[in-house]
């Protein structure tokens, strides 16, 4: 059962993709308004069984965060903030657990994409 501050599953309007979503306002027992946990965007609550309101073009099916995974290639490699690395990379956090870099930001920092959410993490200092 869905609470305020639960998780539930939510198709994201900004990501295009079903994941996890933190529930942040409820009308008796559905959820009405909830935040993304990957890319942080609140939005009206779309169930996993919803269809988007656009339908303009074709929608791709949604692919889960184990799929992304997946598909990158490169072995996981475990974080150290002295460490570089470029996108696509597979890294292995001690709090965060497993994810990929999905982002090379300013020089020194890098978004990784979790299963939990979006992180930016420092690399490359010595």
């Amino acid at each position: 059962m869905a609470k305020v501050g639960g998780e539930v599953d939510a198709f994201c309007t900004r990501c295009q993709l079903l994941l996890a979503h933190t529930v942040i306002a409820m009308i008796g027992a559905v959820p009405v308004k909830v935040e993304c946990n990957t890319c942080r965007t609140v939005h009206r609550f779309r169930g996993a069984s919803t269809t988007p309101a656009r339908t303009s073009r074709p929608r791709q099916p949604a692919v889960s965060f184990e799929e992304m995974l997946a598909t990158r290639t490169s072995p996981a490699r475990r974080y150290a903030i002295t460490d570089f690395f470029a996108k696509d990379d597979v890294v292995d956090h001690p709090t965060f657990g497993r994810g990929f870099v999905s982002e090379v930001k300013v020089p020194g920092k890098v978004e990784v994409t979790f299963r939990g959410g979006v992180k930016t993490l420092v690399h490359g200092r010595h």
